[in-house]
């Protein structure tokens, strides 16, 4: 009996059915075929389709039990392997920098004429600036970071790690700016407790959601669940949404947990690391040179002249110096054994592993390795520009998820602690310009320098002559604000006048042909 006899049936009903409809073309396909009957040559199904899958569930189901497994090998694969170190470090160095994301307030005077235009506010932007500065010190209520710097590259190093951070908001009076910051690693949230809610509510891998899947609260476990300490076994603890910043990069609606950004990498780069080992140990097997001595059944027995000791099973050893020559006796015969490893063509099977390890933790191959052999400036460029604006949407995400919503907090509080003083008069900014100042702030991420500034500054001069660009554009791209710009070139002129001295002369712009494109 044939099995395939139902399904060959509704087949040919089904091509029946369509060539009564007029579509003789998905007839002729599925007759040639005979294993579709799908629009989509990626969703048929046949033998030659069984390793790909079938069916998809939504990103909370797949996260379930595999949460803590993602999360444990990224960790091994950061720890033990140099690639996953480096990627580390270069999201860190991009998306944070030394000192970014850099706060920009430039709120507005308040219009005493309306026949004048309004001006900066100069004095009240930079006190805010300046106590932001001042409250990144001690932001860390642990003090184990001392700048808000390093605590975005700690959190930046966990989200790419683990995939998600945890940050508790600390509001007390006795904290400068009434306002701190408690970093906790992604272990704590609760990934096991999953339950519907009586008010309606539903916790989903420790984070509770309402009706339209906004979180409300986290239940936080208020010890590490791997701690070896003895008495560590904690509580599960209910904590309010505006007390604890969650921060990930959601890959799929409806996630309520972060997937570690080296999900698509860790089998890759795991082979890779066991490959790296049997090549080394091969390479070292293949540098030593094995050599065996064989005797005749009808020779005489030399052993007692040539071999210079036993082995612990008694097999006769020879100690041979380099460059040594010897003759062995008649009946003996000298077997070599010379391993080919290193192979001709490992350097190139490795350069293609870490090309594809990059492309999957998009970055550029040469950042990632650190190897520039086969890279020119053009292409070294192409691929930073892309990298570059992969590294900016990065730098926005985090100033959206995270340093904006704590910047608002700090000077909520600091406005209504009395805290943020002008620097010159020591009086009080009050606080209800609070709003005014909250939508003149922005944050601007870091920004890179080129190998050329020369011709980058060409291109900014032949763009500034024919009024394509400005220099309030070309400072922000560099991270500067053009106001400080201006101040700062006062300032220097300022102090040469008052010592005596005179400026010394600008550089005058090269030239540029006017038949000459721009560099």
């Amino acid at each position: 009996m044939d099995l395939r006899t139902p399904a060959r049936l509704l087949d040919r009903v089904g091509i029946a059915w369509r060539m009564l409809l007029g579509r003789s073309d998905w007839a002729s396909s599925l007759a040639g075929s005979g294993s579709s009957t799908y629009g989509f040559a990626g969703a048929a199904v046949g033998r030659l389709q069984s390793s790909l899958a079938n069916w998809s569930g939504s990103i909370n189901a797949d996260l379930d039990g595999a949460l803590p497994i993602l999360r444990a090998r990224a960790r091994q694969l950061a720890a033990n392997n140099e690639h996953g170190k480096r990627f580390l470090s270069l999201c860190a160095i991009n998306i944070v920098g030394r000192q970014n994301p850099k706060l920009q307030v430039r709120a507005l005077r308040d219009a005493r004429n309306p026949d004048r235009p309004a001006t900066l506010d100069k004095a009240a932007n930079d006190a805010i600036e300046q106590h932001w500065e001042r409250w990144g010190k001690s932001a860390d209520v642990t003090g184990r970071h001392k700048s808000l710097y390093a605590v975005l590259r700690t959190i930046v190093r966990a989200v790419a790690r683990d995939g998600e951070a945890i940050v508790r908001i600390i509001r007390n009076r006795s904290l400068p700016y009434g306002i701190g910051l408690q970093l906790l690693e992604s272990d704590r949230l609760d990934d096991t407790l999953n339950m519907r809610l009586q008010n309606g509510n539903t916790i989903r891998q420790g984070v509770e959601i309402d009706s339209i899947g906004r979180p409300v609260a986290y239940h936080v476990k208020t010890s590490h669940p791997g701690e070896s300490f003895a008495m560590a076994a904690g509580v599960v603890e209910r904590v309010a949404a505006a007390d604890l910043c969650h921060i990930y990069l959601p890959d799929r609606a409806e996630q309520v947990r972060g997937v570690t950004w080296m999900h698509a990498v860790i089998l890759r780069g795991s082979t890779i690391h066991k490959f790296e080992e049997a090549a080394v140990t091969a390479a070292q097997i293949g540098a030593s040179k094995i050599a065996a001595i064989e005797r005749s059944e009808d020779s005489l027995d030399a052993s007692s002249m040539m071999f210079d000791g036993r082995s612990s099973s008694g097999i006769g050893q020879i100690n041979v110096e380099a460059g040594e020559m010897f003759e062995l006796p008649p009946g003996y015969r000298l077997n070599s054994w010379n391993p080919e490893y290193p192979h001709a063509n490992f350097d190139p099977f490795l350069k293609a592993c870490l090309r594809g390890l990059a492309a999957g933790l998009d970055v550029a191959a040469h950042n990632l390795t650190g190897d520039m052999t086969d890279v020119n400036y053009s292409s070294a460029r192409i691929a930073e520009l892309s990298e570059r604006e992969a590294w900016m949407i990065l730098q926005d995400w985090l100033i959206g998820s995270f340093v904006q919503p704590i910047y608002e907090e700090w000077l909520a509080m600091a406005l209504l602690m009395g805290q943020i003083t002008f620097p010159q008069s020591g009086s009080v900014l009050p606080a209800d310009r609070l709003q005014k100042f909250v939508l003149a702030s922005s944050f601007r991420g870091r920004r890179w320098q080129w190998v050329d500034p020369l011709k980058d500054g060409q291109a900014n001069q032949v763009l500034l002559a024919a009024r394509l660009t400005s220099r309030t554009r070309i400072t922000a791209e560099q991270g500067v604000e053009f106001d400080d710009l201006v101040d700062e070139l006062a300032d220097e002129q300022q102090q040469l006048e008052d010592a005596g001295l005179a400026a010394s002369p600008e550089p005058a712009a090269p030239a540029v042909a006017a038949d000459q494109p721009p560099p």
